[in-house]
């Protein structure tokens, strides 16, 4: 299982890294909190989070 970092994410994504943070909060995307300022987004949540966003463009 591969991780990544919040950068990383918001890289791939082509988002700042504050959007992600933001995901993250809001509990649309799921991480994996390993202190206070560290957390890792796993591949499979990440692919997870954009099955549901294409879901809900889609729908609109």
């Amino acid at each position: 299982m591969k991780f990544y970092t919040a950068p990383e994410v918001a890289k791939m994504l082509r988002v700042r890294k504050a959007y992600v943070y933001e995901l993250v909060a809001q509990g649309r995307l799921k991480a994996l909190k390993l202190s206070e300022r560290r957390l890792r987004i796993s591949e499979e949540a990440l692919r997870e989070f954009l099955k549901k966003e294409e879901g809900r463009v889609a729908a609109n």
